[in-house]
C-alpha cells in the first residue's frame, strides 16, 4: 500500500484543504508518558514513549515477512494491540486505544485508504483507516499505517488532494509533541516503522531502484529498538516475536551474484497492482533458518511458499546453475500447536505442510539477471525453460 505514499510525493501540492472525518473518542487514556531524557544532538536520538503503551500490545511481529501482495520483505513492523481476534482491520471499537506520536516532530503526510489496494479483497468487509507520517529532525521519521482515526483538528490543518477518490493524501506540517494524542486504533494490527535518512541499507545492491521512484524511503528504514531509550527498549523487547538481532527484523538480503534477494520484472512500469513484477527469494521473518520464495504473480495471484527440503541456499546459487524448487505452504508452530498469528508466543518455528504447489526454475545468466518460469501444476521438477519464462533484474 506504500506505493500509493510516494506517488503522492510527486504531485504537486493543491491548495485546498477537504472536509475531515469525526474522531470517535477514545476509551481508553493513554498513560502518562515517561520523563523525557535530554536530546543535545543528533547522535542521542532516542524514543521515549512508543505509539502504545507496552501494555496495551500484545506482540509486535518484525520486518522482513513476505506474504500476499507484500513480495518483498515488509518495510514495518506489525503491532498487535491488546484483545485483537483477526486479521481484519474492520472493528466496532475504533477509538479503543489512543495513539501518540512518540517524539517531539511535526505531521507531514497523511493518507486515507478507503479501499483495499488489492482488488481481490474489495469484496471483503473494510473500514477507512489512515496513515499518519511524522518528522522527527536528524533525519528520522516515523509512520503508522491503518489507524481508525486521525484528531479532526489535524486533518484540518492538512492540504488534501483527491479528497473524492478512494484514497485521498494530504501534505503539511502541524506540529506535534511527545506523547501527544495523533488518533485512535481499534482492536487490530497496525504498521509501524522509523526511518533514518542517514543510514542506507547495504542489503540493497541496486539503491535506486527504490530512491529514484516510489519507495525512496526503504532503503533508511531501521530497526526500531535501536532507536528506543530504556526503559522502553526493554518493555517492547519482552512484547517482540524475534529474540535475536536484528530484534526488529531484516528487509535487505540482496547479495550480488547470488539468487539471494529481491528482483523485479525487466521492463515492468509502474502500476497499481506493483507486486505483480517482483519476486523475492529471503529467509523466513520468524524462523530464519527457513527460505521463502515470494512471487508477485504465480498462477495469477502473488504467494509465498518454502521450499521441499528448505535446500539449496539461495545464498549459495550463482550465475550460470539452473535450479528447481518445489514448492510448499507452510505453518508455523509452537511445539506442536499451530501458531494463531495473533498471540505472543515463544519458540515459534516454521514447518513445511509437505502438499506440492509446483515448481519455480531459475538461472542467473550473469551476476543481476535472472530467467524465471514458474509452473504451478507440474507434478515433477521441469527440466527447461519454455517460451513462457521471464527476465527479471536486481
Amino acid at each position: 500500500m506504500d506505493r500509493a505514499y510516494a506517488f503522492a510525493l510527486s504531485l504537486l501540492l493543491l491548495a485546498s484543504c477537504a472536509q475531515s472525518a469525526e474522531m470517535p473518542e477514545a476509551e481508553e487514556a493513554m498513560p502518562a508518558p515517561q520523563e523525557r531524557e535530554p536530546r543535545s544532538t543528533c547522535d542521542a536520538f532516542l524514543l521515549n514513549v512508543f505509539p502504545l503503551a507496552p501494555e496495551q500490545i500484545e506482540t509486535i511481529i518484525p520486518m522482513g515477512r513476505v506474504q500476499d501482495s507484500h513480495v518483498t520483505p515488509t518495510d514495518h513492523q506489525y503491532v498487535i494491540p491488546m484483545g485483537t481476534k483477526g486479521g481484519s482491520l474492520v472493528t466496532d471499537e475504533p477509538g479503543r486505544y489512543q495513539v501518540i506520536s512518540p517524539a517531539d516532530g511535526a505531521i507531514v503526510h497523511l493518507e486515507i485508504f478507503k479501499e483495499p489496494v488489492e482488488e481481490s479483497y474489495r469484496s471483503q468487509p473494510y473500514s477507512d483507516n489512515y496513515l499518519v507520517e511524522i518528522e522527527h529532525g536528524c533525519g528520522v521519521s516515523t509512520r503508522m499505517i491503518h489507524l481508525d482515526t486521525v484528531r479532526k483538528d489535524i486533518m484540518d490543518k492538512m492540504q488534501w488532494m483527491e479528497w473524492e477518490s478512494q484514497h485521498p493524501y494530504a501534505r503539511g506540517r502541524v506540529p506535534v509533541e511527545e506523547g501527544e494524542t495523533i488518533g485512535t486504533v481499534g482492536p487490530h494490527s497496525f504498521d509501524f516503522m522509523v526511518v533514518d535518512t542517514r543510514v542506507t541499507l547495504p542489503g540493497f545492491i541496486v539503491p535506486s531502484r527504490y530512491s529514484g521512484n516510489s519507495e525512496p524511503w526503504k532503503t533508511h528504514v531501521v530497526d526500531t529498538f535501536d532507536y528506543l531509550a530504556e526503559p522502553m527498549r526493554s518493555a517492547l523487547l519482552a512484547k517482540s516475536l524475534k529474540r535475536t538481532e536484528p530484534y526488529g527484523g531484516k528487509l535487505d538480503y540482496d547479495v550480488d551474484g547470488t539468487l539471494l534477494g529481491n528482483w523485479y520484472r525487466r521492463g515492468a512500469g509502474e502500476q497499481w497492482e506493483y507486486w505483480k513484477d517482483e519476486l523475492s527469494v529471503v529467509y523466513d521473518h520468524l524462523d530464519t533458518t527457513q527460505i521463502r520464495i515470494s512471487l508477485g504473480d504465480y498462477d495469477g495471484y502473488p504467494k509465498a511458499f518454502a521450499v521441499h527440503g528448505n535446500a539449496p541456499d539461495p545464498a549459495s546459487v550463482g550465475v550460470g546453475e539452473t535450479i528447481a524448487y518445489e514448492l510448499q505452504p507452510f505453518e508455523y508452530y509452537v511445539g506442536e500447536q499451530r501458531w494463531d498469528g495473533i498471540h505472543h508466543a515463544e519458540g515459534i518455528v516454521a514447518r513445511n505442510l509437505g502438499e506440492s504447489r509446483g515448481f519455480v526454475l531459475f538461472e542467473m545468466s550473469d551476476s543481476r539477471t535472472l530467467t524465471v518460469e514458474t509452473f504451478p501444476r507440474a507434478a515433477s521438477a521441469p527440466l527447461a525453460f519454455t517460451s513462457a519464462a521471464q527476465v527479471y533484474e536486481r
